[in-house]
């Protein structure tokens, strides 16, 4: 993720230094660059699928076979990175709207997270397409709908009490009016907050796919 941030903040820096006005190339690459990230996480929680997929099944996980496994199906991968993309920017224009645009977004989001919840488990552990994938997710969201939502709030929990026990450590030191309590306390609340997204997106991978196979399973 850094190497592809990087490789499309610095050309387009170098660029806007020389050229304040945007051009067509600074739009053409950022929407590459936020593509490739899409792409780049979207591998990264097919290789946690594979390796919770492999356990479950009895078998040792191993980071490389992980992500070679995930990789045989980088067409899958990088159609639903495109697609989930294109989906949540067009979501987001509905913030333009007035008054409604918020509460809109919001419910929109959720609504797709919710039916697309078991779509990238039903890509890696059966070999679905996009479109099957989504399919199935969505058959099984009545069956799975509250497992879902008492699994993603107690997987959030842990990140809401870091950002409030890292956000009372950063204005303790604020407060102190001296510089080193301070920097400390925003160094306190940014591991806090980096430890606690970790943990939380490994959790949310091995739920997801533990989720997925006992839906599989009974029906």
């Amino acid at each position: 993720m850094a190497l592809i941030s990087g490789g499309v903040a610095v050309p387009t820096f170098i660029r806007d230094w020389a050229e304040p006005s945007p051009s067509a190339f600074d739009v053409i690459s950022l929407g590459v660059g936020y593509l490739l990230l899409g792409f780049a996480l979207t591998l990264c929680s097919a290789a946690m699928i594979c390796a919770v997929d492999d356990v479950l099944r009895g078998e040792p996980a191993r980071i490389g076979v992980s992500y070679r496994r995930a990789l045989r199906h980088w067409r899958q991968l990088l159609a639903w990175s495109l697609l989930n993309t294109t989906v949540l920017l067009l979501i987001r224009q509905l913030k333009r709207i007035p008054v409604a645009g918020e509460i809109m977004d919001g419910l929109f989001s959720a609504g797709w997270a919710v039916a697309t919840y078991l779509a990238l488990p039903a890509m890696m552990i059966d070999g679905l397409g996009v479109t099957e994938g989504i399919r199935r997710s969505s058959r099984m969201l009545r069956a799975t709908f509250s497992r879902q939502v008492y699994g993603s709030l107690w997987i959030a929990a842990p990140v809401v009490l870091s950002v409030v026990i890292g956000f009372l450590a950063f204005m303790l030191g604020v407060e102190s009016n001296s510089l080193g309590p301070a920097v400390a306390g925003g160094v306190v609340a940014a591991l806090l907050l980096m430890c606690a997204l970790l943990a939380g997106a490994t959790i949310s991978g091995i739920f997801r796919t533990v989720l997925y196979r006992d839906s599989s399973t009974a029906a």
